[in-house]
């Protein structure tokens, strides 16, 4: 009750009450129900780490419409396991595992590589595979911290001088984890690939080498090149991958020319407009790229996308034409590389769908029990369908109270069956209902932190305890990098 008592204050002491009402009052509309502005107002106040943003706003509506359509579904008796729901859902993998199927036939027709290929990479001067040991240090640490870092690394150093194991000691004693599990080798890489002093000292050392103590902005390295004999194996495993990597480029390249694969000129501001109303644009039939006997459109754009995940489109909306362009000819290349394996009988075998499909019901289950929506008055058919209904939207209702109460994580719908839940049902959202929503959330948080502020507590949003989990930010943070590259 106090959340909506403070809605009310804040719009009375700002004297807009009455401008409200004039203003778009339903963000959302989906199977028959409503998410209103104040609702996901205190939505965006009650969850933990929620800023008062369009983008943060649109996340929780989507999520909310996305959960409804689940719950309506299930409701109206549609398991969503089904063969043809699994198919479109499944799309992605499906297609990755027939490309990689007719890919690895290719691969199989050339002549196999040998471990004179390694050799020949292992003393070529443009990729190095190296393996080092690193004792972290702050580039603004105190002297003593830098002083205890100095004196680990060059006890280590000792134990290499006296013979000790290279691989054992990065797994014990390394602080570089993206390399320490696997004895601090790292990924074969070509020269200018690590930091400046880290790239010199690795390329000035004989096979079998290893320097002193090198400093770099991330610590102390000890830094050795592995003989060929002992990277053998993984180096074979570089060339072959980067020989496929060639192949594919040239094949799809090929494939291209052979079938006259032509991007269409308006194709960029046509996939701009996609991304930026992709429910809108689903279906849509416009062409942005043509091939013999066939074409590219913005529904098989988009559904390549959504394939891609979210970060994927977030980004693409940013690039220059050219980028747009090639894009939409690797993915018309892509769809022709698919043809061809179908055209050669490439198939997913029985025990690969069962596996998969075992795997989406198992989804599909655990969404219903994070919604509550396994019990018997959801499912029971002899029930009537406006009851089943009604019981539905009440559980999605309950499900959210218990985020706003710090109780149940807001979890998105995966991305493929969220967009068939769409395509299948109507639901609306408002944009100005949106910002009106933001404005309402900006209002509480400001009052809310004041009176925190008045009464000395922490400042946690009403009822919402400490330790509370953390609210999982809409897609698009960029995933961290290991510190050499």
């Amino acid at each position: 009750m106090r959340r909506v008592w403070l809605v009310v204050a804040v719009l009375a002491a700002a004297g807009c009450k009455d401008a409200f009402r004039a203003r778009p009052e339903v963000v959302a509309e989906a199977g028959g129900q409503e998410l209103s502005v104040d609702r996901l107002a205190q939505l965006m106040v009650g969850i933990k780490g929620v800023p008062a943003s369009r983008d943060a706003a649109e996340f929780i509506a989507t999520m909310w419409v996305d959960h409804t359509l689940f719950a309506q579904a299930v409701a109206g008796g549609n398991t969503l396991t089904d063969s043809l729901t699994a198919t479109r859902v499944l799309w992605p993998e499906l297609a990755e595992l027939r490309g990689t199927r007719w890919h690895d036939s290719l691969l199989a027709r050339r002549a196999p590589l040998t471990p004179a290929t390694a050799d020949s990479v292992y003393a070529s001067d443009a990729t190095r595979l190296l393996q080092h040991i690193l004792v972290r240090v702050e580039p603004n640490a105190e002297p003593p911290a830098r002083q205890a870092a100095q004196k680990k690394i060059d006890g280590i150093y000792a134990r290499l001088k006296g013979g000790a194991d290279f691989a054992a000691l990065a797994r014990q004693l390394s602080e570089d984890p993206a390399s320490k599990s696997d004895g601090g080798y790292l990924p074969p890489s070509p020269r200018g690939k690590f930091v400046t002093a880290f790239d010199s000292a690795g390329w000035s050392l004989a096979p079998g080498g290893m320097t002193n103590v090198v400093e770099t902005p991330f610590g102390y390295h000890i830094i050795r090149r592995p003989p060929a004999a002992e990277v053998r194996d993984r180096l074979l495993a570089f060339a072959r991958e980067r020989t496929g990597f060639v192949l594919d480029s040239v094949y799809l390249e090929s494939l291209g020319v052979q079938r006259h694969l032509k991007v269409e000129a308006g194709a960029p501001a046509a996939m701009r407009a996609a991304i930026a109303d992709r429910d809108g644009a689903r279906r849509s039939t416009k062409t942005l790229a043509t091939f013999e006997r066939g074409a590219l459109t913005v529904s098989d754009f988009l559904r390549w996308v959504s394939a891609l995940g979210p970060n994927w489109a977030a980004d693409l909306g940013k690039q220059p034409d050219s980028s747009l362009v090639s894009f939409v000819k690797l993915i018309a290349q892509n769809q022709l590389l698919l043809q061809q394996a179908d055209s050669a009988g490439i198939h997913i075998g029985t025990d690969e769908w069962a596996s998969l499909t075992q795997r989406y019901a198992g989804q599909v289950d655990t969404l219903r029990l994070m919604l509550d929506l396994s019990a018997a008055d959801i499912s029971d058919p002899s029930a009537a369908a406006s009851d089943r209904s009604r019981v539905a939207a009440m559980k999605i209702a309950t499900y959210w109270d218990r985020v706003l109460a710090g109780t149940a994580r807001p979890r998105p719908i995966p991305g493929q069956l969220a967009g068939i839940l769409r395509e299948e049902a109507k639901f609306s959202l408002d944009q100005a209902a949106l910002l009106r929503a933001v404005e309402v959330a900006t209002a509480l948080k400001s009052s809310t932190d004041s009176a925190a502020s008045a009464s000395g507590s922490a400042g946690l949003p009403p009822g919402l305890p400490a330790g509370a989990p953390v609210f999982v930010a809409p897609p698009g943070a960029v995933p961290p990098t290991d510190g050499l590259h």
